[in-house]
């Protein structure tokens, strides 16, 4: 018996080696101690070495440099952990790329592999034409965009902030900005960014002179009119200044557009890449590059442009409101001692007095008594007189005695030499405007959300009670600060996402965003809801910004607890799909291998072994569907074929059970339900379920479909012992507590959950006038 099994073993050694030369992978084996113990000739070839050189010899004493690479860390992972390990890595000394399969055994490790050297340099030349192709595709969007917002643009900021925006969308781009050109040496200036900045517009000095910092792309740029292209930072002489910056942030190569139109250069457009040559070479004025350059240029032209005409537009008409609105104001003169010299139309109106009755009388007669006892009054004259004009907010008294609030400017006359003749005062009645502001105060400092009013550049105006409770400090610490410097922001990415945030919304959007905060009151970070909502004169500029806040710590806290139970089914799927069904399949095929050694009367073990492996891996890929159906927040439905579903799981039940009965009433509709692709799963459950619970000589299974306007119905019916009631209500209950094993009831508490993933219902009622249907109602797409 001994000779036997040691002829049986020497003879499969044989049979196995012959195989291995003769694959098409070169093949290598391994000792557990990583010593050669055979080489196919594929493997002699592709690594230049004979059989004879490396038997019996340590793989790293031979091959060097694959120490520490990630040949050494997969092989020896795949012994430790006793898994097979894929990858492809790149060999220096031979100038190979590698596909590599490893797999481990008791006794060493056995490789093949092959060489893609080719197909990696293919693959390599299709990536960069596939960004290149999807730079242009952006570049031609982009200057679609420019173009349809160019007459709604409120800014030349708003069109190179879009512009920057937009461009870094696309995977190739990892940074864009936009620069003026100001002051001595013609500096340029950022005025728009997006993507990966990091700091570096910081960092970097761009000239448009002859100094090291104007030889660049961006200076050769604007000297030239031109566009130039960077096509390797890292070796390109002309990019020294601003190489390890631009390297440190992944920039290798550039591109640089001048915006010029009509003869005016008004800045450049820098592009920066994650690839080297991601940039094709301009080749003419027609290239997709000058195309996006031209565009650019234009509506910034066409902006500014309409801004000055929008300027002097503005002039103009507050110069006619003026005129027009003038019995709206009390303009009236005074003499060099405060004396009512000339009244007005306007002045009758809001201050109740007729001019015979006013001429002469001192103007402190509007103050209440309190502010001429203060001797507001005479300081308003004085400071007028010194400065040129005196401003102020206060109540003055009409002359029924009633008050109204004055909105009043004071201006000094004087003559050629320089001397005092006396004052023009203008006041308007801002009563309404006060109690407008009073009832929008009111509800400034009702809301529970913090807000605040901010200028432009981000200076904070006006902040409510909710915004200093949460800052925990003074109303005055908030008030003239720019807003990314108020006590709760503490992190730099939070500080420049605000500022970010604060300039788009200046250049005329609505800005939105999370960002995290320090709150006094809380031993951790909290999480703030963010917008910013600009707001504009009539005639378009963005005067100020209006910023609220929302404390969303508690929903954040909820959506991620919601991640991790999904990401633990997930693991959960995982560890199934490559630990257990893997192992199953192992155990599989080592058994069909069996099959040819296990003698006679150890075949009805060897068969049992193989049914109860099949049964465990039907179980998996059920836990696997189950997973699935409940492991994430929401299905993506879509229309799904029903007739052709339940055909393939009928026919599947039919061939798997010789003697079931399975049949249809009637023919299967052609019709489309909202499900997904775990549907089939629905039927094969109920169909197999129908089969197996069932005591009958011959179990007989009937599907019938009834189609609705809305909805429609699946019946399965069967002849078997049927459901009792408490089983029936245990079966629709989504609670899971009285499924002892996965095999009791798993399947149809996993059908459950998939209908009603699906919007879907199941029942369960008796057959007539034996058995259980099942009725399955689902969505018609």
């Amino acid at each position: 018996m001994e000779d036997t099994r040691n002829g049986q073993e020497s003879r499969l050694g044989t049979d196995v080696r012959e195989h291995l030369d003769r694959v098409s992978d070169a093949v290598f084996a391994l000792d557990s101690e990583f010593r050669f113990t055979y080489l196919n000739e594929k493997a002699q070839q592709l690594l230049e070495r004979d059989e004879s050189d490396l038997l019996g010899s340590v793989l790293w004493d031979e091959f060097p440099e694959a120490t520490g690479t990630e040949f050494q860390r997969k092989y020896e992972r795949a012994l430790r952990e006793m898994e097979d390990v894929t990858f492809t890595e790149y060999y220096d000394p031979l100038e190979t790329w590698f596909e590599v399969n490893a797999f481990p055994t008791e006794t060493g490790l056995t490789v093949y592999f092959r060489d893609v050297t080719a197909q990696q340099e293919r693959e390599r030349r299709i990536e960069v034409q596939r960004d290149r192709l999807d730079l242009l595709e952006t570049f031609t969007h982009v200057v679609a965009d420019v173009s349809n917002a160019t007459e709604e643009a409120v800014s030349r900021t708003h069109i190179e902030q879009m512009v920057c925006s937009r461009l870094v969308e696309t995977t190739s781009l990892r940074f864009a900005w936009a620069g003026r050109f100001e002051g001595p040496g013609e500096e340029l200036v950022p005025s728009a960014w997006a993507g990966h900045e990091d700091g570096y517009l910081d960092e970097v000095t761009i000239t448009a002179d002859d100094s090291e910092t104007g030889r660049g792309p961006a200076g050769r740029a604007a000297a030239t009119g031109e566009v130039q292209v960077t096509h390797a930072i890292e070796t390109a002489p002309e990019f020294e200044p601003w190489r390890e910056a631009a390297l440190e942030r992944g920039y290798r190569s550039c591109a640089c557009l001048p915006l010029r139109y009509d003869g005016r250069t008004y800045g450049i457009l820098g592009l920066y890449a994650g690839r080297e040559n991601a940039f094709a070479e301009p080749h003419d004025e027609a290239g997709p590059l000058d195309r996006l350059a031209d565009t650019v240029a234009h509506a910034v032209h066409t902006v500014e442009q309409r801004e000055r005409e929008r300027e002097l537009r503005r002039r103009r008409e507050e110069f006619s409101a003026l005129v027009e609105d003038v019995e709206e104001y009390a303009i009236f003169r005074l003499d060099a001692e405060g004396h009512v010299a000339s009244w007005n139309r306007g002045a009758e109106e809001i201050k109740g007095y007729e001019e015979r009755e006013i001429l002469g009388r001192h103007f402190s007669t509007f103050y209440p008594e309190e502010d001429r006892a203060d001797g507001l009054p005479t300081e308003l004259l004085e400071r007028a007189a010194e400065e040129g004009q005196a401003k102020h907010e206060g109540w003055r008294v009409r002359k029924d005695g009633s008050r109204f609030w004055a909105s009043v400017a004071i201006t000094a006359l004087t003559d050629e030499e320089g001397n005092l003749r006396g004052y023009i005062k203008v006041v308007r009645d801002m009563t309404e405007r006060k109690r407008r502001e009073r009832r929008l105060e009111a509800v400034f400092n009702k809301t529970f959300q913090f807000m605040g009013l901010l200028e432009p550049d981000g200076t904070v105006v006006k902040v409510n009670d909710a915004a200093v409770q949460f800052a925990a400090t003074e109303r005055d610490d908030l008030i003239g600060n720019p807003f990314w410097e108020v006590p709760w922001w503490g992190g730099d990415d939070e500080v420049a996402g605000l500022r970010d945030a604060i300039r788009w919304a200046a250049a005329g959007e609505f800005v939105r965003f999370e960002t995290n905060a320090d709150a006094p009151d809380r031993d951790t970070e909290v999480t703030v809801d963010v917008s910013i909502t600009p707001v504009t004169d009539e005639t378009g500029e963005v005067v100020l910004l209006v910023l609220e806040g929302r404390d969303i710590t508690e929903r954040k806290r909820r959506e991620h607890e919601l991640r991790r139970e999904r990401e633990r089914m997930e693991f959960m799927n995982r560890v199934l799909r490559h630990n257990l069904l893997n192992g199953l399949n192992v155990v599989s095929a080592r058994a069909d291998i069996l099959g040819d050694f296990v003698p006679e009367d150890g075949k009805t073990h060897l068969e049992t072994l193989r049914d109860r492996v099949a049964e465990m891996a039907g179980l998996v890929e059920t836990m696997r569907s189950f997973t699935r159906a409940v492991g994430q927040e929401s299905h993506n439905l879509e229309p799904v074929e029903l007739g052709s579903t339940l055909a393939r799981e009928l026919e599947a039940i039919d061939d798997e059970y010789d003697r079931a009965t399975v049949a249809t009433d009637g023919p299967l509709p052609e019709v489309e339900v909202m499900a997904d692709e775990l549907l089939s799963t629905v039927f094969e459950h109920l169909l197999t379920n129908a089969v197996q619970h069932n005591d009958k000589d011959e179990p007989r299974v009937t599907v019938s479909v009834d189609p609705g306007e809305e909805c429609v119905e699946v019946r399965v019916a069967d002849n078997g012992p049927g459901v009792s009631d408490e089983a029936k209500e245990r079966i629709v209950d989504k609670s899971v507590e009285q499924l002892s094993t996965p095999g009791s009831g798993f399947g149809l508490f996993l059908v459950k959950e998939l209908v009603d993933c699906y919007g879907g219902t199941i029942t369960v009622g008796d057959n007539d006038p034996e058995g259980a249907v099942f009725t399955v109602s689902l969505q018609i797409a």
